[in-house]
């Protein structure tokens, strides 16, 4: 596999990147301070309004009809994975899954929300086996399942992060991207992760406490501009059936124990639309409303939430820092000071990383809670503002990802021919060379603009989770300043990284 280098974006990009961040910085905390004194709260507009649209989410036939051609592309990448060619730039199993679906993921979850959740093929096939239909509602008791309840000290998703570590791992330090067949392993270990606790307890355990794509997107999705919400809370209130979280003849419970009387963000829903079905009153919404409103509102922040943000954080930037001519030097140095082999010290840099972040933020809420000269605790300081560093971390994923798919998503129109690698010419094309989709220039000026997008994010989510965090608005105005200064950090970071000449893993 033949590595192929791509420039960073040029030096004066990154230091206009730079100045305007800093300038922004300090404008958007005036225009914060200034609007303090607002009232919680959020545009949305309900597109089941529409009728034809709730009958389209109403029927029993919608997931189905999605799920089975995502489906029969995940059956092609196992099989493809398993039995084709294992040159990696000749079999779709990588280049699909590597090349277009890892990179267009966090596209989609900007724009959509938690979407992947309701194609998911993992998913499907659990539902399938456990409910042993497609579509129609079978009776409770009928349900493939012991139906066991989850257990309590695991309900919580630090077992998603440490499959996220232990991903990163996979694929950084392993390279499972470049092996078709270790893609296929990968993608039937994780069938199997989601289908035993679907046999086995109540629900969706895996979905909601354990999938690692479903719990880093449900994260990602409190910025996303659609969210599945009740009309009216005080009709939810009313309610004593809770037909959507407990289920009814029309549609299944919850599969992730949510319930629309106290549903305020997309965290943890997966939009199965079993509660539009079951919802006897008509109450449910699906909004588009105003980008990062979770954030922004920031209802239930949770310990394993927020330790998840500072890996997200950390993980995102190792892709990139191994990616630099820098990385190779320092792995080679680190493994002659060391006499160690090459996963060895890999592991040890991916752990610096892992540490370093989240020590660094440690510290700078040490100093938030010195500067605000208040009595609330670090820990509640350390929760809360983790938060704001979630936009910082999907912008600049958004950045990276710009470069692997617009300068190689191209390759995929061969391997569409020839999914195997076996010399077919299904469609045409398996000969075909074509160019990049966008020219370099192109992709710097759409990395430096999602980059500084992230950071004013970041920003107004900071001054608002002050606000929230701090009961006087004289210490929650210092407790900031700490704060600013790290997203600053972060975000200059962010914009030297793609100032580097990446040597893209997935060239082939």
């Amino acid at each position: 596999m033949r590595a192929e280098s791509m420039p960073g974006i040029p030096e004066h990009l990154l230091i206009a990147g730079v100045l305007l961040i800093l300038l922004l910085t300090f404008g958007l905390v005036e225009l914060m301070e200034r609007g303090r004194h607002r009232r919680r709260g959020y545009w949305r507009y309900d597109l089941l309004r529409f009728a034809p649209l709730r009958r389209v989410m109403e029927s029993r036939l919608l997931q189905p009809v999605l799920q089975l051609p995502v489906v029969a592309l995940f059956l092609l990448i196992i099989l493809a994975g398993l039995m084709g060619e294992q040159r990696p730039d000749r079999n779709i199993a990588t280049v699909l899954t590597w090349v277009v679906w890892w990179a267009l993921l966090v596209f989609v979850l900007v724009v959509a929300g938690k979407v992947w959740c309701t194609v998911c093929p993992w998913n499907a096939i659990s539902d399938w086996v456990r409910r042993r239909s497609l579509w129609k509602r079978v009776r409770d008791e009928e349900l493939f399942t012991l139906n066991l309840k989850w257990p309590d000290r695991l309900k919580n998703i630090y077992l998603a992060t440490g499959f996220f570590v232990l991903l990163t791992w996979l694929e950084l330090g392993l390279g499972v991207t470049g092996s078709p067949r270790i893609t296929a392993y990968l993608g039937l270990l994780i069938l199997v992760m989601a289908l035993v606790p679907a046999v086995l307890f109540e629900g969706k355990p895996f979905c909601r406490y354990a999938c690692l794509v479903g719990r880093i997107s449900g994260l990602y999705a409190m910025f996303s501009p659609v969210e599945l919400r009740s009309r009216s809370k005080r009709l939810c209130r009313r309610c004593r059936s809770r037909d959507c979280h407990r289920g009814n003849e029309r549609g299944y419970p919850c599969p992730t124990f949510e319930s629309l009387h106290t549903m305020d963000s997309n965290t943890y829903c997966i939009l199965c639309t079993e509660c539009v079905k079951s919802c006897r009153h008509g109450n449910v919404a699906l909004n588009l409303r105003t980008p990062a409103a979770d954030l922004m509102e920031l209802r239930k922040p949770r310990r394993d939430e927020a330790l998840l943000s500072l890996v997200m954080l950390s993980m995102t930037s190792f892709h990139g820092i191994t990616m630099t001519p820098q990385w190779f030097s320092w792995l080679v140095e680190l493994q002659e000071r060391l006499s160690v082999g090459y996963y060895a010290a890999f592991t040890l840099m991916m752990l610096v990383v892992l540490t370093l972040f989240p020590a660094v933020f440690y510290v700078v809420c040490v100093l938030s809670r010195r500067a605000s000269g208040s009595e609330v605790p670090v820990s509640r300081i350390f929760i809360n503002y983790a938060y704001p560093l979630l936009p910082i971390a999907l912008f600049y994923h958004l950045a990276h990802n710009t470069m692997h798919f617009f300068r190689e998503g191209q390759k995929l129109l061969p391997v569409l021919s020839d999914p195997f690698g076996w010399g077919w010419n299904l469609f045409g094309t398996a000969g075909a060379a074509p160019e990049p989709l966008l020219s370099f220039t192109a992709i710097w000026y759409l990395q430096v603009f999602f980059i500084v997008l992230g950071h004013v994010f970041s920003i107004l989510v900071a001054s608002k989770v002050a606000r929230i965090t701090f009961a006087e608005q004289s210490s929650a105005f210092r407790s900031l300043l700490p704060q600013l200064a790290v997203l600053v950090g972060y975000s200059a970071f962010s914009l030297w990284l793609i100032a580097q000449p990446m040597v893209m893993r997935t060239s082939m």
